[in-house]
């Protein structure tokens, strides 16, 4: 059920946002996108508790790795597909958006664990990659953007955005975990959260039906391969790099799954604060999270006995 809820809440979302569309429309015309998001780096970090993992050089060496890869070499990976592909300004941003963010939230520990994959390296990879893609994505993705069209964003004003909407409300959350003093959480945090991405896609959806129904079957299919492509070498780049570090098979799941994945919460978070038309883009990250989501779950439950 858990990981059916959000698949099945986004395509409610899509459904409703075509249908009754001035629901949505409200949200985003008062400020509603921001205050969801700054919900959701909240809850993550409340539901962010303590775990052991022992910190030595080969842990150090893996995140540098890690961070390489899905930090600098990913939005160089869409940025190169939405060359290659001759994608549209505005899908092309969407594309290198969605490969400039950090892993996951939540589904790439719920997906490494699936596969019997270290949970408590893939929950410090998510965290600690998160952490820094804060500070390096809005650098990134300017020179990204810029080499993709004309396109130009205030790197300062998306970092402090960024500090505000994502690190802040994750301290803050940590802070009141510890003062609670629990080890554990309630499992329904964790449908509040997707939740919130549910509704910020219905609410980006209402405002940009148009778009939405201007693009062709050919677009859809580009998208699809361009998609595709960056998602399925981040896979090759991680296992082919889990090999070279001579990880063992619980760990190299979870650089596996947790490192090639991208967080559809924080491309939505920057597509906010970004003074564009982002319809078309939002498909984007829309059709990269199915993709990667499914094509995940599946590579786990083949990958539970290995």
């Amino acid at each position: 059920m858990k990981q059916l809820f959000l698949p099945l809440g986004l395509i409610l979302a899509v459904i409703v946002g075509f249908t009754l569309p001035a629901g949505g429309a409200f949200i985003s015309d008062n400020n509603g996108l921001k205050i969801i998001v700054f919900l959701i780096f909240l809850v993550s970090g409340y539901q962010t508790g303590p775990k052991e993992l022992s910190v030595d050089a080969k842990l150090f060496k893996l995140f540098l790795v890690a961070a390489v890869i899905s930090l600098l070499a990913a939005p160089l990976l869409g940025l190169l597909f939405s060359k290659l592909l001759n994608l549209p300004l505005y899908l092309a941003m969407g594309l290198i958006i969605m490969s400039a963010v950090p892993p996951t939230i939540s589904s790439g520990i719920v997906i490494t664990e699936v596969s019997r994959g270290n949970g408590t390296l893939a929950l410090f990879l998510t965290i600690s990659l998160n952490l820094l893609g804060i500070f390096s994505m809005p650098f990134i993705l300017d020179l990204c953007l810029k080499a993709a069209g004309p396109i130009d964003i205030d790197q300062t004003a998306l970092l402090f955005k960024m500090l505000f909407f994502v690190l802040l409300p994750f301290i803050v959350g940590k802070i009141i975990r510890s003062i609670s003093g629990k080890n554990r959480v309630s499992p329904l945090w964790s449908y509040l959260n997707s939740s919130c991405v549910i509704i910020i896609v219905y609410a980006s959806l209402s405002t940009s039906t148009s778009a939405l129904t201007g693009l062709t079957s050919k677009d859809y299919t580009t998208i699809l391969v361009g998609v595709a492509a960056v998602h399925i070498l981040l896979l090759l780049i991680n296992a082919y790099a889990a090999k070279l570090l001579q990880l063992p098979s619980a760990d190299s799941k979870a650089m596996l799954f947790v490192t090639s994945q991208k967080t559809m919460a924080l491309a939505l978070a920057v597509l906010a604060n970004i003074n564009f038309d982002t319809g078309n883009a939002i498909v984007v990250c829309l059709i990269f999270h199915f993709f990667q989501l499914f094509l995940d779950s599946f590579l786990a439950s083949i990958l539970q006995n290995k």
